[in-house]
């Protein structure tokens, strides 16, 4: 069921578009992403939905209602910043309590409301202890808590973890998408982190220049992408300039010509034709001196390789381009700088997509 519905959503500041002629619906009880680079739209948008922003044309419906020109406060949203934004004179409970307060809550439901929302985020014990004194995580926490006290019908986050080191970040991650799926409430949030959107959303909203790029769940985006900026942006690929002969090969830069699953005939400029292929798709074997038994195998040498321990990515220097390759250590055991190797692009795992977000057609 479709719970908030943007339509032709547009923000203009000046001349430039910040929001340009947005479509989509967000489905109910779902975690939606708003993803893309600085500069790209997302808070705006998600300025608009909270009514921080006026559109400058376009219509925000909720529920069936449009509420484009409601004030804030009246939209029962409740909504995280990047910032915070909590109040350091007060305490745990007090924070939490603040929206209910404004409310005209009575107190002893304000306390029953704190209590349990304190026992939500496994914060129990720090009711009466000062924000300040809390850690970067538990800080997150009681800002979510005092987002959803007040049983919001819609929740908005606005980059809620950038100022998180890595390892409270990823472990916030899996503890913000448990508390909302207990819960059931429809979410938006906005990051520029592709890997904590594959990690927390039902929908991704990959946004480029004011506009949406591509919409869908994570694992489509990241398989299928519509073109050179969402597959660039979603997780690591080798994006090649190819040339299409259209007889279900492609030939590479180096001039070497390879099968693809998908080589149907592209509406686009033939200079506009990409192929895409994910790291730990492509196949590694030593020993680039035998002969190649599979036309999807192109010779190269070992440059460089990360090691992060469990896994290798190697940086393979192929004729006329150059190939990352994700793998493991026992998977190709005396892998290193310098080493010849055969990689295999298979067929299946080859993708031809647009410079431009141009589908091949059917």
């Amino acid at each position: 069921m479709t719970h908030l519905t943007l339509q032709a959503v547009t923000k203009r500041f000046g001349a430039a578009h910040a929001v340009d002629n947005v479509d989509l619906a967000i489905p109910e009880g779902k975690l939606v992403c708003f993803l893309g680079p600085s500069g790209c739209g997302k808070t705006t948008l998600l300025r608009m939905i909270a009514g921080l922003e006026q559109p400058t044309s376009g219509a925000v419906m909720f529920a069936g209602r449009d509420i484009t020109h409601l004030s804030a406060n009246r939209r029962d949203f409740g909504m995280v910043f990047q910032s915070l934004a909590l109040f350091p004179h007060m305490t745990v409970a007090e924070n939490i309590a603040y929206p209910l307060k404004l409310r005209k809550t009575g107190k002893s439901e304000q306390a029953r409301r704190v209590a349990e929302l304190l026992e939500l985020i496994q914060l129990p014990h720090m009711a009466g202890r000062a924000v300040t004194q809390l850690s970067g995580g538990q800080r997150q926490r009681v800002a979510i808590a005092r987002a959803i006290a007040t049983s919001p019908k819609l929740l908005l986050l606005d980059e809620p973890l950038s100022a998180l080191d890595a390892k409270l970040r990823e472990a916030m991650q899996i503890e913000i998408r448990l508390l909302q799926q207990r819960l059931g409430i429809t979410t938006i949030m906005v990051t520029h982190d592709q890997r904590e959107a594959m990690t927390m959303a039902d929908l991704i909203v990959v946004m480029e220049k004011g506009r949406i790029a591509q919409v869908g769940k994570p694992l489509d985006i990241y398989r299928d992408p519509v073109s050179e900026f969402v597959a660039d942006f979603i997780g690591l690929g080798n994006i090649l300039p190819v040339t299409n002969d259209e007889s279900g090969k492609v030939r590479l830069p180096g001039g070497q010509q390879i099968v693809v699953a998908n080589a149907a005939p592209m509406s686009v400029a033939s200079g506009d034709i990409r192929l895409l292929i994910r790291p730990e798709d492509v196949h590694l074997q030593l020993g680039a001196d035998q002969a190649a038994h599979d036309t999807n195998c192109v010779r190269g040498t070992v440059r460089f390789i990360r090691d992060v321990g469990a896994s290798l990515e190697a940086t393979i220097e192929c004729a006329g381009f150059t190939l990352t390759a994700a793998t493991t250590p026992r998977e190709v055991p005396g892998l290193a700088p310098g080493v010849p190797v055969l990689a295999g692009l298979p067929a299946h795992a080859c993708k031809l997509i647009s410079a431009h977000g141009v589908r091949a057609s059917a």
